[in-house]
């Protein structure tokens, strides 16, 4: 699914945010991120995604590398894909929850995006709450609107950077239950950075990250 060889990333500052990463992820994995703040786990997510290049290395996804695409054959091939869930949710503040998720089903072209985004968002625990505003939700309650979205988008890659840094424990929990159940019944393989050790056990690998390298695996 993934494989990063001699990967660096030096931004225009001279920070040196990733040094010679060399990483496989098998298609149906859940691997996990590692490390502390500034170790290099969002530009990670960053380049395996394709929003940012690397200065030296490859970048292979799906069998693509990547890091030779033009921006427009990288949107072109992320499409239907790749889908990303933030720790800040990026919802569509004017649109409401079952309108988020329409409009990325019809951006990839669903047939019946309305029928699969109402369906989603019943799984998501979110069926009260499909004419609700992003501002009229909980933090949990946004964060699994955007994890909808990342699902009517059909992606077979999900990444996902710090994805339970607003919530509270309880609701952390079950957003990775979910990401796990996603995980084993669609085999969507799933890259997660997170610094919080306690959900270490949701993953089959965890990369651990400290100034720009990796330092084992667990």
């Amino acid at each position: 699914m993934v494989k990063l060889q001699g990967v660096w990333k030096i931004f225009p500052d001279g920070t040196k945010a990733l040094k010679g990463i060399d990483l496989s992820i098998k298609e149906g994995e859940f691997v996990g991120l590692m490390g502390p703040s500034g170790s290099g786990k969002s530009t990670l997510l960053h380049i395996i995604g394709g929003l940012e290049k690397p200065t030296e290395g490859s970048v292979e996804v799906m069998g693509v590398r990547i890091d030779e695409l033009s921006e427009n054959q990288l949107a072109l091939f992320r499409k239907g894909k790749i889908a990303y869930v933030f720790q800040f949710y990026y919802l569509l503040e004017d649109f409401s929850v079952l309108e988020n998720l329409t409009l990325i089903g019809r951006l990839v072209g669903k047939e019946n995006p309305e029928e699969e985004a109402i369906e989603i968002l019943s799984m998501l625990r979110l069926s009260h709450r499909i004419n609700h505003k992003p501002s009229q939700l909980s933090g949990g309650e946004q964060q699994r609107v955007a994890i909808g979205r990342a699902i009517i988008s059909g992606a077979k890659l999900i990444l996902a950077d710090e994805p339970t840094g607003n919530v509270d424990w309880e609701e952390g929990k079950k957003i990775f239950k979910l990401f796990k159940e996603m995980n084993e019944s669609k085999r969507i393989t799933f890259v997660v950075a997170t610094h919080n050790p306690e959900l270490r056990g949701f993953f089959d690998r965890t990369v651990l990250l400290k100034d720009g390298k990796i330092v084992g695996e667990v």
